[in-house]
């Protein structure tokens, strides 16, 4: 497995703890409007983090810091994913995951071992629409398996989409969430076109903060927490 990022200490990649991040190459998604596109194509350019540099520089923080993030490109897609959260998870440190929840295999295997405090997966668009944000065939069935096992997993968990404009409406956010019936907390994400993978998405321009704030509004009365990044 490669690690090509980490940040020390982050307040926006685990809710509600002080925590490290680390960002792990190769994806099995090539979303158009991916911000991290050097985690997804052309990895072999990135420089690795060896593993034990990112678990001494959390050792070096631990009265610190009280979880760690791990991000990518796609986690669960990765050789050696469980070994991975199973080191972090004996720092004493919490443990997020992040993923698109294409791996509910990989992702059952890690629950059933507790090696996991909170998830976030990514819901990318309504289904009919899934294939163009994801930038390769999607098999649905294996979303909902993930969907299903993180609501019951009695891990804190949320869902969160992008509000690309030409990929997801606003109008398509009742039927979307449907989807994930259950869920403790849903997030909407602000579009950001200064990095993105497909080069094109630079010139699609965001949706006011005004529509992202009316969306999360509507859609409160079905989630216990609905929040908004990046406005």
């Amino acid at each position: 497995m490669k690690i090509c990022g980490f940040i020390g200490t982050t307040l926006i990649d685990f809710p509600g703890r002080v925590a490290a991040a680390l960002f792990v190459a190769g994806c099995n998604f090539r979303c158009p409007f991916c911000h991290n596109p050097s985690l997804v194509v052309h990895t072999e350019a990135c420089e690795a983090i060896p593993q034990k540099t990112v678990f001494a520089e959390l050792e070096r923080r631990a009265g610190f810091l009280d979880g760690v993030a791990v991000s990518g490109g796609e986690p669960l897609i990765q050789p050696g994913i469980l070994e991975l959260l199973r080191d972090l998870r004996s720092t004493g440190l919490a443990v997020k995951l992040d993923t698109n929840g294409s791996r509910p295999d990989v992702l059952r295997e890690a629950l059933k071992r507790n090696l996991v405090d909170f998830i976030s997966m990514d819901l990318k668009a309504a289904k009919e629409n899934y294939v163009r944000a994801a930038g390769v065939a999607v098999n649905a069935e294996l979303i909902d398996q993930s969907i299903e096992l993180i609501i019951h997993s009695g891990c804190g968990h949320e869902f969160r989409t992008t509000m690309v404009p030409g990929i997801v409406a606003p109008e398509e956010l009742p039927a979307m969430t449907a989807r994930i019936a259950g869920a403790e907390r849903f997030v909407l994400q602000q579009f950001r076109p200064d990095v993105t993978l497909d080069a094109r998405m630079k010139n699609v321009k965001p949706y006011p903060e005004s529509v992202l704030r009316d969306a999360a509004r509507a859609l409160r009365d079905r989630f216990t927490q609905v929040d908004i990044r990046g406005v």
